[in-house]
């Protein structure tokens, strides 16, 4: 499990982040209230990570606070669809 990035922001999108972090480039899926979070790149950012393996893919979700991750946590593991 990747349990959080710090790093330097390279990109922001209202729903992806691109972090590079030790010279490897990170794409992180966000919500919208990380994004509103973020400084304008480049800067120094920390995002908390929840790590998705499914067969055909590894999605990396990053969120501002345990609020967010927590929420987020919750949800893909009770309602169906989510991630």
């Amino acid at each position: 499990m990747i349990a959080h990035l710090d790093g330097r922001l390279v990109k922001s999108l209202p729903t992806q982040v691109v972090m590079e972090v030790g010279g490897i480039g990170y794409e992180v899926a966000i919500p919208m209230s990380t994004f509103d979070q973020l400084p304008a790149a480049p800067a120094p950012v920390k995002l908390l990570t929840h790590l998705v393996v499914r067969e055909d893919a590894h999605l990396l979700f990053g969120f501002a606070t345990e609020d967010e991750q927590s929420l987020f946590r919750l949800l893909i593991n009770s309602v169906s669809g989510v991630g």
